[in-house]
């Protein structure tokens, strides 16, 4: 697993274990009183509870399921502006986590998709197959020096 995905991971779940805990007492408390008189006090900490709880889970699914990472450093960078926003000095630690993993997405390279070769011999027939190496033709060549034309079929293979 990619670290800027292991960093949003624990961020995420840090910053979902407080929220979740306040809506469940709330929501239990009004169960037992009938009368929801807790939303007179609590009504916009539960609305930002639960902005909190959006965020950190967009987060998840940004890291895990986006494939661009300048996109997700972007998106990431952004979700803990959002924390910082809602909860002001309780976002920092949000905050800075998500600045950094959303700078080491940013810095992330791509990485090259799998290939695989299939160079066929049009003079005898043979059929040379190898994957990520573009170059095993030349045994091929070197053995039959009259062998001179070739066929390549390059595949790209997914990966996750």
């Amino acid at each position: 697993m990619k670290l800027y995905r292991k960093l949003t991971l624990v961020t995420a779940i840090l910053g979902l274990v407080v929220p979740l805990l306040g809506v469940f007492a709330y929501v239990f408390i009004n169960s037992l009183t009938g009368i929801p008189i807790l939303a007179l006090f609590l009504g916009t900490a539960v609305l930002i509870a639960i902005v909190i709880i959006a965020t950190n889970i967009a987060a998840i699914v940004v890291a895990f399921y986006i494939k661009n990472t300048k996109l997700v450093g972007a998106i990431l960078i952004c979700c803990g502006i959002v924390l910082f926003l809602t909860v002001q000095i309780w976002g920092i630690p949000g905050l800075a986590l998500y600045m950094l993993s959303g700078i080491i997405a940013l810095r992330e390279k791509p990485t090259p998709s799998a290939r695989k070769y299939t160079i066929k011999c049009l003079t005898c027939g043979k059929e040379l197959k190898h994957i990520n190496y573009a170059d095993f033709a030349k045994d091929h060549l070197a053995d039959n020096p009259t062998h001179l034309e070739y066929r390549v079929f390059v595949e790209i293979l997914f990966t996750t």
